[in-house]
């Protein structure tokens, strides 16, 4: 590790001090960053990958498990997830009035039912092509454009700045998509 490096852990973790492996208890609650062992990890109650920012419950005895503490997610609280707090959020809205996507790519916002919202019972559920999260209920994301009037895949990506998920931004500035990731199906409409 190089000098800058170094420096860039410091500070993330000056910025996020959390308690380092043993000295976190049972009964021991953290907020996930960058330089957190589960980040990225599943929650085992609800599902969830855990993001940078989620709050969490650790316990060390007798193994080490985290747990979300967020009320939106199942196993938060009463383990009936209502979905991201944003459901029903003007400003979410006005930023995407405010800050559409390229090329009038179509945005979608899941509902809690939608199939690609990760829940405790599946094994392997959808994940961002981008940032490689578990998708949650109420985010907003672009569906892959690969089918003529539905997409073939079902494959998606985070479009939700209110969120701090500008995945789809990341990936495809130009908001241009002419072979699918998944199945490498020519896009329709495109050379």
């Amino acid at each position: 590790m190089d000098d800058v490096e170094r420096f860039e852990d410091g500070r993330l973790r000056g910025m996020n001090p959390q308690p380092a492996g043993e000295a976190i208890t049972a009964g021991g609650r953290a907020v996930t960053s960058p330089a957190s062992s589960w980040n990225h990890d599943r929650c085992g109650r609800c599902g969830q990958t855990f993001r940078r920012g989620d709050a969490v419950e650790v316990t060390t005895s007798p193994r080490f498990v985290v747990v979300h503490t967020d009320p939106w997610l199942a196993c938060g609280g009463d383990g009936d997830a209502a979905g991201s707090p944003d459901l029903d959020s003007g400003f979410a809205a006005g930023l995407l009035r405010a800050f559409p996507p390229a090329g009038g790519i179509p945005v979608h916002r899941l509902a809690a039912g939608d199939w690609r919202v990760a829940t405790p019972d599946l094994a392997d559920p959808p994940r961002c092509l981008y940032c490689g999260h578990t998708f949650r209920a109420g985010e907003h994301v672009v569906v892959c454009p690969c089918g003529p009037s539905t997409p073939r895949c079902g494959a998606a990506v985070h479009r939700d700045p209110a969120a701090g998920l500008s995945c789809w931004e990341a990936w495809r500035p130009d908001s241009t998509l002419s072979v699918c990731p998944v199945t490498l199906a020519r896009v329709r409409g495109t050379r």
